[in-house]
């Protein structure tokens, strides 16, 4: 999996890229000057995670899957943020909580198959909110004011 931000993005847009990516343990790549075609072709066969702007504060997160295709876009504010600490690399966070988005954000993390919901990471998912926990201690919490599932052949822009 592959994190990165909207062009230029503000110092609190690039401190939640570092969260998700030190949650996930995935890479993050400084953006700079990079277009879009470029950003897809470095995240070839992986997952891709964009962090956009909203009045300079994170305000959007967009999910593509390993193919290059939006599924879907998340308009979100940031509730609370933590210290996190550097990942152990291998452990893969679990997704639990009920509704779509949990499905269709696990389906594009891990295609795989099912994660595995006894590792001390989570990503709980309840309502409009997603608390990134570490052994039910809650790391940083995002609200999803609304968010659209796209089916592949559509644009997210």
């Amino acid at each position: 999996m592959l994190i990165t931000s909207s062009r230029k993005p503000s110092a609190s847009t690039r401190t939640l890229c570092k969260h998700l990516a030190s949650f996930f343990g995935c890479e993050y790549p400084n953006r700079g000057k990079m277009g879009m075609g470029e950003v897809l072709d470095l995240s070839r066969d992986t997952p891709l995670i964009i962090v956009g702007e909203y009045h300079g504060n994170p305000g959007s997160i967009v999910f593509y899957d390993s193919e290059g295709h939006c599924v879907l876009s998340l308009h979100i504010s940031m509730l609370s943020t933590g210290f996190l600490y550097p990942r152990k690399s291998g452990v893969i966070p679990s997704i639990v909580g009920d509704g779509e988005l949990v499905s269709v954000i696990s389906d594009v993390l891990y295609p795989d198959g099912p994660n595995d919901s006894s590792v001390s990471l989570s990503l709980v998912i309840s309502g409009d909110r997603m608390d990134f926990n570490e052994q039910d201690k809650v790391l940083f919490s995002l609200r999803v004011k609304s968010h659209k599932i796209y089916n592949g052949d559509e644009d997210c822009s």
